[in-house]
């Protein structure tokens, strides 16, 4: 057997010579995967709520696309997803030389981070927010600078004053909807940022939840192509196309900042089935039409439900809802998560977003929500 030093001493070996940050930095944290749960508690059916999935079965067209796409997989996709990139932009109204895809917006957010960030540079990150973010800015060897929330809502003046205050700030990632809460940012909130933004800052705005918005007044990356080439705007097909499993999101900007995430990506990011699942869903639309309908009533229905059993749930414009555990329940997002599980119901606490006494759920169906609700009224009779 190996002694204790002869196995850690290559561990300390290849940590002195990696990158750094990489040593120091955490592996993202999924939510815990339905298969899992059904094993560990002898379930037949889990209701997976814990990472803003579509709850709904693709149409069953998706499949003879994905049987055609399989035949060309001895060639390689197109690298620049051409026919997608048409109908992207015809669909949001946009010229096709602002489009560049990934896989999945996860991608495009290191891209961007690729294309914009030094050694030694800043980047604004809001907080609790997504945390690729953080990873994409930390793998650059560039420096967080973590802000919290107001009200649970992105404060554009604190951003303004760590501007001013820090320098070698390149970068401030902004999320509207933002994940975890749900907020949006306003048109007006956004013009008067950028009116007193340094000129040498960009501004990523991911609105990965864009389909679910109702208010009007919510920003827009599309607004600003024409007026200010600062704002790089981060979509995805994972959401309200129901494509998570495909990895499909794309970067929104202007055309020289597409011209430089195209030197930096990987050729073939994309692969020919899931350009296929994209276009289709683009073309066929009522599923993401029912989808975007579904998640409006049921976001109307729970956050109702939950504030009626006395729970701090904030308006949310995504589809999911942030909800806030009591202090008289003397229990935490991770109190209710572990209760949750054995009952078939897998929530997001919120420790993955440093606020435990918070958890994310994403709003299934109707039936589904419902008997949440059953099993989430037998846990609070217990506390």
């Amino acid at each position: 057997m190996q002694n204790k030093n002869d196995i850690e001493e290559p561990i300390r070996h290849i940590h002195a010579l990696a990158r750094e940050n990489v040593v120091d930095m955490l592996p993202y944290v999924p939510g815990k995967p339905i298969f899992e749960v059904k094993e560990e508690f002898g379930l037949e059916r889990v209701v997976k709520m814990a990472s803003n999935e579509c709850p709904l079965t693709l149409p069953p067209g998706l499949g003879e696309v994905m049987v055609r796409a399989a035949a060309c997989g001895n060639t390689y996709p197109d690298a620049l997803c051409r026919s997608l990139r048409k109908k992207t932009a015809r669909h949001i109204n946009v010229s096709e030389d602002n489009l560049i895809f990934g896989n999945g917006a996860e991608e495009c957010i290191r891209l961007i981070a690729q294309i914009l960030l030094n050694q030694g540079d800043r980047a604004i990150i809001p907080t609790p927010i997504f945390d690729a973010y953080s990873t994409a800015t930390r793998l650059m060897g560039a420096e967080e600078i973590r802000l919290p929330l107001k009200g649970l809502r992105i404060d554009l003046d604190t951003v303004l004053e760590a501007c001013e205050h820090h320098d070698r700030v390149k970068l401030v990632w902004l999320c509207s909807p933002s994940n975890p809460t749900g907020d949006i940012l306003t048109r007006d909130e956004l013009d008067r940022f950028l009116n007193h933004l340094p000129k040498d800052i960009m501004v990523v705005l991911d609105e990965a939840y864009a389909e679910f918005v109702t208010d009007k007044e919510a920003v827009n990356t599309g607004d600003y192509l024409s007026k200010d080439h600062r704002v790089i705007g981060l979509r995805t097909f994972s959401k309200a196309y129901g494509l998570a499993g495909f990895r499909v999101g794309y970067i929104v900007a202007h055309p020289a900042v597409v011209s430089l995430v195209n030197n930096v990506k990987l050729p073939f990011n994309v692969s020919t089935p899931a350009l296929a699942a994209a276009e289709y869903m683009l073309d066929e639309q009522e599923f993401a039409r029912d989808h975007v309908e579904l998640i409006l009533n049921e976001r109307e229905f729970m956050h109702k439900e939950l504030t009626q059993r006395g729970f701090e749930v904030p308006k949310s414009q995504a589809n999911f809802l942030f909800v806030k555990m009591p202090e008289k329940m003397n229990k935490n997002g991770v109190d209710m998560f572990k209760q949750l599980l054995p009952k078939g119901f897998i929530v997001r606490p919120g420790t993955a977003f440093g606020v435990p006494e918070y958890f994310r759920m994403s709003l299934g169906a109707r039936e589904d929500n419902i008997n949440f609700l059953k099993e989430f009224d037998k846990i609070l009779i217990t506390c």
